[in-house]
């Protein structure tokens, strides 16, 4: 009978139908999610009396989606056998015909006159082909649409599944693309590749049109034959030519079709149209343009998301913990942006492989060396000079990258009119480095360094001085076609030194360290089926040495303090899975296990049950041995995610996450410094944990490169640390009879506007975020505002930025930045009285003032070389104009006694236009990289 049919299909392929002529269309109805084309022919054959004439095997792997009361046939075999170079003819009798490889002729040819040529039209229709069957023409043109096979037919024998997994890579430097976009248009289905440019996909055997996309490259559309599973390497060229094409789409599955919530993702080139002061890129001051993320004052370290402290965030570089982020107190980043090659920010909804802070996770990914050329980049600003250099150590299989920078900022200092400043020295640098090495395709290998060093003198009275460190080993191998895990060993540290000799009978040098030791693994396993399962667990060893508060200088009575040595093990396991329940629902679960403990040698005071925690208080000194069990703590932290999909661009999502906490920061200032000292949780400070919940609707439009956001959330911590009024650090070893422990509520919205393509590009953030500390007791002194709600000192309601660049052509283009915050949170004096002659200030409520709000304008001008293809290096230049409007903006408001009457007074960092101007450079062309 097969064979018949394969006859009799012939024959039809050559000769022309002249009977009944064609059907103009068939209606049907039905919900057909991903069904194969066998069920769905029966079902149309039941409902509408038509008859299918094919060969099985021409549609096996062909699946059929379509819903509705009102379905064209016409359209729907359209979508699904077009692409799969599969032809129809829809007879007046109801027959419809299939054919591979070759069109049926369906009409008579027109003879109406002698001259003239025959019109062999298939299906013809004056209003031309539609939008369907043209993009099938014009992607079979030759030339135009590549096909790529996948696997072998031998392979693909008995299985409906096939897990396609590769690497997408840019052809020119051989770099990973990450974020880039692997879709299957005829499926509606895609994914993203990862840090290291890698992807897996589960699809069924058959034939599809799949696109390729990654922001600043050519888009590639590839005609695809599955036979089986396989490896599929894609290669990616630069995109130069049109200004209009989009440029950002890193987050297209993220926003939409992601169950990643209060998630942002941007790549190294945004720091390029970023104005910023003295002209240095830094990717911290990017995200604080980000909503939802703020910092207490210009030019301070550190960050803070959703009204949470410094401490709270988590941030990493290529794995290595970055426990101070910043130089110079915080105008500047702590690593080179040269290493950046893209950054990641999680708020909520943290994916149950991280874990240990409960506001953010910062994850910075560095960049890998030039797999196939030697290649160099570097600039000069008026108070930096960096360079880094790159290259194949072995051609496509191994590189390497380093990278440095270096300040010459005394000169500054030297020009200011105060003369403190001008006997003052300030000086920082900085160096890291990757190894790459890729042994086979199933492997590979990256080594990651890194040092920053600072120094900072403050006239004759005090000397700062402090170091990052780290490195990591990350071993990525892939075990089978679904099986993938990711092993990564990792060390950091971060010390200081300060002296002060700001009363010399009294002047103090201390020193203090944290190590960090870290063996993380994560797994991943994609199922046949609907499933994408990640699991692993890590182990951190801290090392704290607190150090010593020692006399300095031959005057100095200052007695000594031993504030004694931290030491603590944090494990954890964990284990989610992403479901994709439908095409139009995903569910994200998580669950992680967190073990704590506290490890010895330290003298734990134990303090009465019902007394307050005070030195009086005190029952038994435990004196616990290097390593010795002195407590633990566990906590469950469960992950869930929803998205929900409205429509083909826009979906509805909802999180919850928890996260515990087992390390702070000491610190009695409102702005993180370098003598600013993490520690441990212990006996007697118990571990911190969030509660956070969140919901938000997400819209694309695709065809303007607009992403939007609107997302609100509320977080409940627990035993949130905060300070008593006066507490001093280095004074005792007892932390916690300075340190008291409450509840924070913080509650928001937040919205985003980006456009990504044409011309003009930016984005618009606006959130309005409200965070309240509640620390009460049963002791009086264990109170803070009289037991009473208070904000805390991150509470900034409303937060606006807007940032924008404008192209005018490959060589001119033009940035701007709009910045406005409502004002931090203050405790001003409101009265003086006097008790025995000696006078009292008596303060306000905590934090029931705010200084002034922060307003900011900033510009730049980006002027690139020429455009000659041939060249030895390609520079441009950045003349950037930072608050334009000369705004004294406030960081902080201070009160002194002068002469009996107290006043108040106001500074500010920059308190008129900064203008700098900055060269930077490259070996090679304007496209190079």
């Amino acid at each position: 009978m097969n064979r018949l049919l394969q006859i009799c299909l012939l024959i039809l392929s050559y000769v022309p139908f002249s009977l009944n002529g064609q059907v103009k269309d068939v209606i049907f109805r039905g919900s057909f999610q991903d069904v194969t084309f066998g069920d769905f022919v029966r079902d149309v054959e039941q409902q509408t009396g038509v008859s299918f004439y094919y060969l099985e095997s021409w549609t096996r792997g062909l699946r059929v989606t379509a819903s509705g009361d009102e379905i064209s046939l016409r359209k729907t075999l359209d979508l699904t056998l077009l692409p799969a170079g599969l032809y129809y003819v829809l007879e007046g009798t109801g027959e419809i015909y299939l054919s591979e490889g070759q069109a049926l002729v369906s009409k008579l040819p027109d003879y109406s006159g002698s001259q003239g040529e025959l019109d062999l039209s298939v299906d013809q229709d004056i209003s031309g082909p539609t939008s369907t069957e043209q993009k099938y023409i014009d992607g079979r043109k030759a030339g135009m649409l590549e096909t790529i096979s996948v696997g072998t037919r031998a392979a693909g024998e008995g299985t409906n599944v096939a897990v396609l997994y590769g690497k997408i890579t840019d052809v020119e430097t051989g770099d990973p693309l990450i974020g880039a976009t692997v879709y299957f248009e005829d499926l509606a289905k895609g994914t993203a590749t990862d840090v290291d440019g890698r992807y897996s996909i589960v699809v069924r055997p058959g034939k599809y049109t799949i696109e390729f996309k990654c922001m600043g490259m050519e888009d590639r559309l590839n005609y695809l034959e599955v036979l089986s599973g396989g490896d599929l390497d894609i290669t990616m060229r630069r995109s130069v030519i049109a200004l209009t094409e989009v440029v950002v789409r890193a987050n297209r599955y993220h926003n939409v079709r992601g169950t990643q919530m209060g998630f942002d993702r941007l790549n190294y080139k945004v720091l390029n149209e970023v104005p910023m002061v003295m002209g240095e890129k830094d990717v911290l001051k990017v995200i604080q343009m980000l909503p939802g993320v703020q910092t207490v004052g210009e030019g301070a370290a550190g960050f803070n998301v959703r009204g949470s402290a410094a401490d709270q965030n988590m941030i990493y570089i290529n794995k290595v913990p970055v426990y101070n982020s910043s130089h110079l107190f915080g105008f500047f980043t702590s690593f080179s942006p040269d290493i950046v090659k893209d950054f990641t920010l999680y708020k909520s909804n943290v994916p149950a492989s991280y874990g240990g802070r409960m506001a953010s996770v910062f994850d910075i990914t560095a960049r890998q060396g030039n797999l196939n050329k030697y290649t160099a980049h570097g600039g000069i600003s008026p108070v930096t000079a960096r360079l880094s250099v790159e290259g194949p150590i072995k051609k496509g299989n191994s590189s390497f990258i380093v990278a440095g920078r270096s300040t010459y900022s005394d000169w500054i200092l030297s020009k200011l009119e105060d003369p403190v400043l001008r006997e003052s020295k300030a000086n920082f640098n900085d160096l890291s480095g990757m190894l790459t090495w890729e042994p086979g395709e199933k492997t590979l290998i990256k080594a990651f360094g890194y040092y920053s060093h600072d120094y900072f003198k403050l006239g004759t009275t005090n000397q700062y001085e402090y170091d990052n460190m780290g490195g990591s080993l990350n071993i990525r191998r892939r075990m089978g076609s679904r099986l993938s895990g990711d092993l990564a060993l990792v060390y950091g540290a971060y010390d200081f030194t300060t002296i002060n000799e700001q009363v010399a009978s009294e002047a103090w040098t201390q020193s203090y360290r944290i190590d960090h030791y870290e063996t993380k693994l994560d797994m991943s396993w994609l199922s046949l089926g609907k499933h994408k399962l990640t699991f692993g667990g890590s182990a951190i060893l801290y090392n704290l040495d607190r150090g010593d508060v020692l006399p300095y200088g031959d005057i100095s009575m200052r007695v000594p303090v031993e504030l004694g040595l931290d030491n603590g093990l944090e494990t954890a396991v964990y284990l989610a899975d992403e479901i994709s329940l439908s095409p139009r629902f995903t569910v994200y679960g998580g669950l992680r296990f967190a073990f704590y403990s506290v490890l010895g040698p330290d003298d734990v005071q134990v303090y009465g049950e019902g007394l307050p925690i005070q030195p009086g208080s005190v029952v038994e000194v435990i004196d616990a041995e290097p390593y010795e069990l002195i407590k633990t703590y566990t906590g469950l932290e469960p992950r869930l995610a929803l998205n929900i999909m409205l429509g083909a661009n826009n979906s509805l999502k909802l999180s919850y996450n928890r996260v515990n906490q087992f390390i702070f920061m000491l610190s009695n200032t409102v702005a993180i410094s370098p003598t600013d000292q993490w520690k441990l949780v212990d006996l007697n400070i118990v571990p911190p944990y969030v509660d956070q919940v969140s919901m938000g609707f997400y819209q694309d439009f695709p065809r303007g490169g607009i992403n939007t956001s609107l997302e609100v959330y509320y977080k409940k911590i627990k035993n949130v640390v905060d300070f008593r009024d006066g507490a001093s650090f280095i004074t005792s070893p007892y932390v916690e009879q300075v340190t008291l422990q409450g509840e924070q509520e913080a509650y928001g919205f937040e919205a985003l506007f980006r456009k990504s393509a044409g011309k003009l590009s930016g984005w618009i953030a606006y959130s309005y975020a409200r965070s309240m500390m509640l620390v009460d007791s049963k002791f009086s002194s264990e109170r803070i505002n009289q037991g009473e709600p208070y904000p805390s000192n991150f509470d900034r309601p409303h937060n606006l930025s807007i940032v924008s660049n404008i192209k005018l052509n490959r060589r001119l283009s033009f940035s701007a930045n709009m910045v406005y915050t409502t004002g931090r949170p203050v405790t001003y004096p409101v009265s003086i009285y006097y008790m025995d002659g000696i006078q009292f200030v008596d303060y306000a409520d905590r934090n029931s003032y705010r200084i002034p709000d922060y307003f900011r304008l900033d510009f730049s001008v980006n002027l690139e070389g020429n455009l000659r293809e041939r060249k030895l290096f390609h520079s441009y230049w950045m003349l950037n104009f930072y608050n334009i409007t000369g705004r004294q903006n406030a960081y902080s408001v201070y009160f002194q006694n002068d002469d009996g009457a107290i006043n108040g007074y106001k500074l500010s960092i920059f308190g008129q236009m900064v203008v700098t101007i900055s060269w930077n450079f490259k070996l090679g062309n304007y496209a190079s990289e």
